[in-house]
């Protein structure tokens, strides 16, 4: 019997080998299909997952620059037209018509889906109004002398109670005392403000002289600015803001008058409200023949305030996170809105309405 149990020894312990040898190449063999497509799956999660954050990161890394400086230019550009809308009309009559007519929707596309404005408005200068003495063609004389302030050629205004006009004026002779005798400042003793319109130099001044323009004499001389503002494209397709002290018209030595104030802002919208609330023109302002006592009716007509809308686009290269779809192409855009009263407009219904 010993050797029956020897052997069944050495079978058990033949078995136990073999089944120690099928463990260690169970434990050597590869991953299933099955393995490798999860792990596969859950790298590519986390790559994509990674990759998502570094190109967010690196848009947010050139968005942020490019919207401070938008958002920065439009402030700008807005802080300076409050400023000339607040400062309109100031030493005109109360009823003067200060802002430009038939000005709507007649620039290029804006991001809104229509046509930008353009805004013009009269704006005169501290340096005090010069009674008029005498116009003769295509020459003006004053009875006061010109102060150092009126540097020429320069934009002046001439206006009576219920007209005014904007025209480049440029000055021959010196004042010299405040008599309107002796003909003015072309020589002799009496040197007056003397000043003469060069119609052949800009638009604004027509060839039949000042008076051309006029219903009723112009009564005083005013330095002032005929400020404008409107959108233009350059040539690479970049809108920008542009100011003009003059109307748009050319000095008159042939020059552009106009100058960019914010690149980038690609839509200027502009409202006027009155007695009858806003509208997108400023309309007629009137009191009638005389200005003595204006009834309600005229003061309705006054432009009591200004809302003036700014939208600029981020103006670097490549697409930027944020974007949106507008008429005039995809880009990331800001708007800023602001209102603005006037201040002789805002004086004079004070008086009306007892206010002040």
């Amino acid at each position: 019997m010993a050797p029956l149990a020897d052997l069944a020894r050495a079978l058990l312990c033949l078995r136990a080998g073999l089944e120690r040898e099928g463990a260690v190449a169970s434990n050597q063999k590869g991953f299933s299909l099955i393995e490798l497509t999860v792990a596969m799956t859950v790298t590519l999660i986390i790559t994509g997952a990674m990759f998502q954050l570094l190109t967010a990161g690196n848009s947010a890394f050139r968005r942020e620059p490019e919207l401070s400086s938008r958002q920065q230019n439009i402030r700008v550009a807005m802080d300076l037209i409050s400023q000339d809308a607040y400062r309109a009309g100031q030493g005109l009559p109360e009823f003067a018509q200060v802002f430009t007519r038939s000005l709507n929707g007649v620039g290029p596309m804006g991001s809104g889906g229509a046509a930008s404005d353009e805004l013009e408005l009269l704006v005169t200068s501290e340096c005090g109004a010069a009674a008029i003495c005498d116009v003769n063609g295509t020459q003006l004389t004053t009875k006061e002398m010109l102060g150092a302030c009126y540097a020429f050629p320069a934009m002046v205004i001439l206006a009576n109670q219920q007209e005014w006009h904007p025209m480049w004026a440029e000055k021959p002779g010196a004042g010299a005392n405040n008599s309107c005798g002796g003909g003015g400042g072309g020589g002799g003793s009496n040197k007056n403000g003397h000043v003469t319109f060069p119609h052949g130099k800009a638009a604004a001044n027509p060839p039949g002289g000042p008076m051309s323009l006029f219903t009723n004499p112009p009564q005083y001389l005013l330095l002032g600015q005929l400020v404008r503002y409107r959108i233009n494209k350059e040539a690479d397709g970049t809108p920008n803001l542009e100011r003009s002290a003059f109307g748009g018209q050319d000095w008159p030595s042939g020059g552009s008058s106009w100058e960019i104030l914010a690149r980038g802002v690609e839509d200027l919208q502009v409202e006027y409200e009155n007695g009858t609330g806003w509208q997108a023109d400023p309309g007629a302002v009137s009191c009638g023949a005389s200005c003595a006592a204006p009834a309600a009716a005229q003061f309705a007509t006054l432009v009591s305030r200004v809302r003036v809308r700014l939208s600029a686009r981020a103006t670097g290269g490549g697409p930027l996170q944020g974007q949106t779809t507008s008429a005039v192409g995809n880009a990331v855009r800001g708007q800023l809105v602001t209102e603005i009263a006037p201040r002789p407009a805002t004086a004079a219904l004070g008086i009306f309405r007892g206010d002040l």
